[in-house]
């Protein structure tokens, strides 16, 4: 067997730089046709991987023709030493991973090419990626910023230090000892049994043995991500959309594409098209979707969750916005639209309440469910059992009620006040969404000009937004923002939108232009 030296500093994946030292040994001659390649576990421990890392290495060079696996006989080489054609499936974005035992297939306009290449550009969508966090790191750091419109968390100001306290002494006065131990890995029973009540009461039938408490949403997404990688899935993630979701998907290693979004949600013909190609897991934000705030219809939901059924795939639905709508009606749940079969639904309190609790959960069917136990087992045994309690103990007193029904108000007021400075201090080619809650509108400049651009000048004069690329893997909506009103009080508002709509104005009185792959354009 030829010798295998892997660089784990380097920024090529482990199992890119074994594959192809095990193909080069095939062109080479040193490994020949009908030579058998050691165990997995063998070939894991001379190397110093993992025995997935391996079986990535193998799986690229058997779909190239190079390898063949026989059941309880090993593998072996085949082929003339000819050069690889990596099948489109392999090199995926983030770790390589082809979906459901069949080729993904190439987004439109765009030719499969090999892993290499792949790894090149994936580098490059990381570092603009990296730049544009990197500057709104910056945003939130600088000292001159005074109108925070990026911030997407709860406003902590608003009394949440007394009501976290007041729940912290009722959860302890009379249960202290059943939050030392970590309890049961799947969460407070009693929580599970309150969320379950709350889905009811929705009219979505849901018992505990259906929910998992989990440490925020994005552990519940992360959890999913494992499973999606073990089954082989297609994942799918609508576009724009909270990048956090697609990134945990590519950190587990699968493959993501991404599904266009109009006002109604993800768009059917895309998802058909991806369905013929393998079983897909597709994520959506269908209540107050982050970042433009629409709800997906009713009738896009039905036609979603059909395609789930028929195609024997899974709806991730994202309702981390639920208790936040002051106005209208929620669109249909991704469990009622796939059923609990086809569906899952993650959601926590670290919107509506406090971002610190930590305190999330999943719904999905009671068999899902136990496997999902399995991975979370693994991560963290269980969820803090005081988190956990003192969620309870505000779900049950009625103060989080009470709290919501507060917050409500707060943040329509605030939306109604930045939808009116908008509607007066902006140039008429620029337009907007109305939320039916949430914490933001979705901003749209005319095409050819940058909202990075926009950006830089105005945290220049102390205005900080997010940017269009950051809520998409390719880095597209150059020309839109989302601008939050979760973090400022109606001064503030009234004040930053009459700064940033004057940047806006000397932004526009260029013509319009090609803003460049990094979105800045001319800025200087």
């Amino acid at each position: 067997m030829i010798q295998i030296a892997i660089d784990k500093k380097a920024e090529k994946p482990l199992y890119c730089q074994i594959r192809d030292q095990l193909e080069e040994a095939i062109r080479s001659g040193a490994l020949k046709a009908g030579d058998k390649l050691p165990a997995v576990s063998a070939l894991a421990k001379e190397i110093g991987v993992t025995q997935a890392t391996i079986r990535r290495a193998l799986e690229d060079l058997s779909k190239a023709g190079r390898t063949r696996c026989h059941v309880g006989r090993g593998t072996f080489i085949e082929g003339d030493g000819s050069p690889v054609e990596v099948a489109p499936g392999a090199g995926a974005r983030g770790a390589d991973h082809p979906g459901a035992g069949g080729d993904i297939p190439a987004p439109l306009g765009r030719r499969s090419v090999n892993a290499d290449i792949k790894h090149a550009a994936q580098r490059l969508k990381r570092g603009i990626h990296k730049g544009l966090k990197d500057l709104l790191s910056l945003s939130c750091k600088s000292g001159h910023i005074h109108f925070r419109f990026a911030s997407g968390i709860p406003d902590h100001r608003q009394g949440y230090d007394d009501l976290f306290r007041r729940a912290v002494e009722e959860t302890v006065r009379d249960n202290a000892l059943r939050y030392i131990e970590h309890g049961d890995c799947q969460g407070l029973v009693e929580l599970r049994s309150e969320i379950a009540g709350r889905y009811r009461d929705r009219g979505i039938e849901v018992a505990p043995e259906e929910v998992l408490i989990t440490n925020g949403a994005q552990q519940g997404a992360s959890i999913v991500a494992q499973d999606a990688f073990e089954r082989r899935l297609i994942t799918l993630c609508e576009t724009p959309c909270f990048q956090g979701i697609p990134e945990t998907f590519q950190v587990q290693g699968n493959w993501v594409e991404t599904i266009d979004r109009d006002p109604e949600g993800p768009q059917p013909g895309q998802l058909a098209r991806y369905a013929k190609s393998g079983t897909c897991l597709l994520y959506m934000c269908p209540e107050l979707h982050n970042p433009t705030g629409f709800d997906t219809s009713n009738a896009r939901m039905k036609e979603v969750g059909r395609w789930a059924r028929d195609s024997q795939s899974v709806l991730l639905g994202d309702e981390i916005f639920h208790d936040l709508r002051f106005e209208g009606t929620p669109p249909v749940s991704a469990i009622q639209s796939a059923g609990k079969k086809n569906g899952i639904v993650i959601s926590s309190m670290s919107k509506s309440l406090l971002s610190g609790l930590r305190v999330g959960w999943l719904v999905t069917s009671a068999e899902r469910i136990q496997d999902y136990v399995t991975y979370k087992r693994l991560m963290d045994q269980a969820c803090p059992p005081m988190m956990q309690g003192v969620v309870l103990t505000l779900l049950q007193s009625g103060e989080y009620d009470a709290h919501l029904k507060r917050i409500r108000g707060l943040y329509l007021e605030r939306r109604n006040l930045m939808i009116e400075c908008l509607e007066q201090m902006m140039p008429d080619e620029v337009t907007w969404s109305r939320p039916d809650g949430g914490f933001a509108v979705w901003v749209t400049l005319p095409e050819g000009y940058s909202s990075i651009a926009l950006l830089l000048s105005a945290m220049e004069r102390g205005v900080s937004f997010f940017p269009g690329p950051i809520f998409d893997m390719d880095q597209r909506f150059v020309n839109c923002f989302r601008l939050s009103y979760a973090w400022t009080d109606q001064d503030q508002i009234a004040e930053g939108v009459e700064i940033l709509a004057d940047t806006v104005k000397e932004l526009l009185s260029s013509p319009p232009g090609d803003s460049g792959l990094s979105g800045l354009g001319n800025f200087q």
